[in-house]
């Protein structure tokens, strides 16, 4: 077996373990809100407004919860990453390569982003200050 094929099988390991355990939390409790920026810009001010307030509200009453789910969808973005880097085609077209770099870029944001929100939760459980 070779090294990427070892390697594509340990990382398709961890991707069914961190969806058994999202699947696992989602049964015990509702998903947590989460809008993208990209979704946020489609609403009025006032809409955007009522959004982020609702998923401020929602974390702050479940901030372990909000913490543990946004960790998974971060962890799940990073092993997208890994999973293209190592299928990687070398003879790609410049348009191909170009578009697979944007999902890859877009890939690492989408797990900033979730990773950052775990911190703002993280760092303020009881809601004093809030994401």
């Amino acid at each position: 077996m070779s090294s990427s094929s070892v390697s594509l099988q340990l990382l398709e390991n961890a991707v069914d373990a961190i969806e058994q355990m999202s699947h696992h939390m989602r049964e015990s409790q509702p998903d947590v809100a989460f809008t993208s920026s990209t979704d946020l810009l489609s609403l009025s001010p006032n809409e955007e407004e009522r959004v982020l307030i609702e998923e401020t509200e929602s974390y702050r009453e479940r901030p372990t919860l909000s913490a543990i789910q946004f960790c998974l969808k971060s962890s799940m973005a990073m092993l997208a990453i890994c999973h293209s880097l190592i299928e990687h085609d070398a003879a790609e077209s410049p348009g191909e390569r170009e578009r697979h770099w944007k999902k890859l870029a877009a890939d690492a944001k989408t797990a900033a982003r979730t990773a950052y929100r775990a911190a703002l939760i993280l760092s303020d459980p009881d809601g004093n200050e809030g994401p």
